[in-house]
């Protein structure tokens, strides 16, 4: 065997057994998951769950609205930081590949690092977007998200807290849930000061670009690998737009909202199932368990941790278990669906090509 070929096998094996572990962890998430989720579910009466949902007709269609304005509002925050660097890229183009990498942070095990590795890829395939400058508009929009999660739920402190110390004994078996819910907070303003420096210092293309190549897409890998000097630029691209006051502010306000309108699906599929909650328990429901589904980013949607967290609340505020559990399958088959939709996206944005693709085609084939 040449030399080069036996160093390339050698070379190879650590790669596959790695690639196969990866894998097995991504199996073995997936599956656990799943058997969470029918634990959480377990002592829910699913004939009459399933009674409840079919009862209340068509107009549970309407819980597939807000998912699409939260979606859009991301996108346009991600538009307005793009637009700082004086990249213009149609909006409609943006929400296509949220959709598209959200599918896939809500259907993969530790999804939303893959998520964010596509969407360079893709808005490059698209529009011609420099890596680094997507690396760079992606990571500012991370930290203003940690600040308004930070933000949503401090508001939710005050507006709920004395909805949290009235049932923080059904809901945690003790007294601590305010306390618990302020420790977020403080959790989460630290996280987002912590990236905010990380985007001030530099250097925090070559760390994402580190982290991004070992992730287990080939083709995505390769891509990423071909363009690392181009990763450099995206310090420079940081500094851009950390200097941009106005349009941070703004795709601050644009993050903020698609809070609330997470909160505002949590109190329409309520009212859709027939529960007359208020909006103050729904948003004080939402912004608690939205925080415990993102601390369980490696699990697909948060499957079991989140539905613990919904019927843990509902139930302290009186809705049964066939309510919770109504509750939580809507929302799940509410997020199938986008999943689908967004994987259908997907597929269309892989087989786009630009038009210098198109026009470079053109000339080879005439």
């Amino acid at each position: 065997m040449p030399p080069d070929a036996e160093r390339d096998l050698q070379t190879s094996q650590p790669v596959k057994k790695s690639a196969l572990r990866e894998r097995l962890i991504r199996w073995i998430i997936g599956i656990s998951s799943i058997v969470a989720f029918g634990f959480v579910l377990r002592t829910v009466d699913l004939a009459e769950t399933f009674h409840l949902l079919t009862s209340r007709g068509p107009i549970l269609a309407l819980a597939l609205v807000p998912y699409f304005v939260q979606i859009a509002l991301d996108s346009r925050a991600w538009r307005i930081l793009l637009g700082a660097l004086g990249r213009r890229v149609s909006w409609f183009r943006l929400i296509c590949i949220r959709l598209s990498t959200e599918a896939v942070l809500m259907s993969v095990p530790a999804g939303g690092i893959v998520g964010e590795t596509l969407k360079p890829y893709l808005l490059a395939k698209t529009d011609r977007v420099p890596a680094a400058e997507t690396v760079a508009s992606i990571g500012v929009k991370k930290c203003l998200l940690v600040f308004a999660e930070a933000t949503y739920l401090s508001l939710a402190l005050m507006a709920g807290h004395a909805l949290l110390v009235a049932h923080s004994e059904a809901i945690v078996h003790g007294s601590e849930l305010p306390w618990m819910v302020l420790a977020a907070i403080l959790f989460l303003i630290l996280v987002g000061a912590g990236l905010a420096l990380l985007v001030t210092m530099g250097s925090v293309s070559g760390r994402t670009h580190r982290l991004l190549v070992r992730l287990p897409w080939p083709r995505v890998r390769r891509w990423l690998e071909d363009r690392h000097a181009k990763f450099a630029y995206a310090d420079s691209c940081f500094v851009k737009i950390g200097r941009a006051h106005g349009p941070l502010f703004r795709a601050y306000g644009c993050l903020l909202a698609a809070w609330f309108v997470e909160s505002f699906e949590t109190w329409l599929l309520l009212h859709l199932l027939g529960f007359d909650v208020s909006f103050t328990a729904a948003f004080t429901m939402e912004a608690a368990v939205v925080f415990l589904r993102n601390l369980a980013f490696f699990v697909p949607a948060g499957l079991g941790v989140q539905d613990a967290g919904y019927l843990a609340f509902l139930g302290a505020f009186g809705i049964g278990s066939v309510g919770g559990g109504a509750f939580v399958i809507l929302k799940r088959a509410k997020e199938a669906i986008w999943v689908g939709v967004g994987y259908v996206v997907l597929l269309v944005l892989e087989g786009k090509r630009t038009a210098e693709d198109r026009s470079a085609l053109e000339g080879i084939t005439a």
